[in-house]
């Protein structure tokens, strides 16, 4: 018995500890929670559409046409969207929602109809179960540099944010992936903050 009292912790160290104890829970919980809405936040990142405004005006009406004068930027468009989705899950942790081509084309009335209308954007949202839905274009007003617009969409209030704008200069590869970088990191921010 003798030896067991020997051992024993001194009450001061032990009322340390029980007083310690709250408080390192407190401060997990709460760090857990801080870090929680943004990990699972969830967001649906739509196709870029491109506004062309190099071409010929009596071109523009067949810049989505089959035999688009502006094909190669069309391309170019279309790799914008994989890049921001992948951005913005392995830099910032936010779950993508896929959103299907049929169910985007449904959605969309035509051009700029879901970039004008953050309400519609907001219905399609709730369709794949997202958060956030991120609507862009890439507005081209020259050859030298073009613009990523983005409005992001909270789906549960059809609000939209403030919007984003990121200039892009030159036409290479590197250049888009910077630009895209650049518009990831400012729509996490604004996510981060709501």
């Amino acid at each position: 018995m003798n030896k067991h009292k020997d051992n024993a912790v001194p009450f001061i160290v032990k009322k340390t500890i029980s007083g310690i104890k709250p408080f390192v829970i407190m401060l997990f919980i709460a760090l857990l929670l801080a870090w929680v809405p943004i990990v699972f936040a969830s967001i649906a990142v739509l196709d870029f559409e491109l506004n062309d405004l190099t071409l010929q005006e009596n071109l523009r009406d067949s810049q989505y046409s089959k035999n688009a004068p502006n094909a190669p930027e069309l391309a170019r468009t279309a790799t914008l969207a994989p890049l921001l989705r992948s951005t913005l899950s392995s830099q910032y942790d936010l779950i993508v929602k896929p959103v299907p081509s049929s169910l985007h084309a449904k959605a969309d009335q035509g051009f700029g109809y879901l970039f004008s209308h953050p309400q519609a954007a907001a219905q399609l949202g709730k369709t794949v179960d997202a958060e956030w839905v991120v609507v862009s274009r890439l507005h081209k007003p020259s050859f030298l540099f073009a613009y990523l617009i983005t409005h992001v969409v909270h789906v549960p209030t059809g609000k939209q944010l403030p919007e984003i704008i990121v200039e892009i200069k030159g036409q290479q590869q590197t250049l888009n992936q910077r630009g895209i970088n650049a518009l990831a990191k400012k729509i996490f921010n604004v996510v981060q903050q709501r």
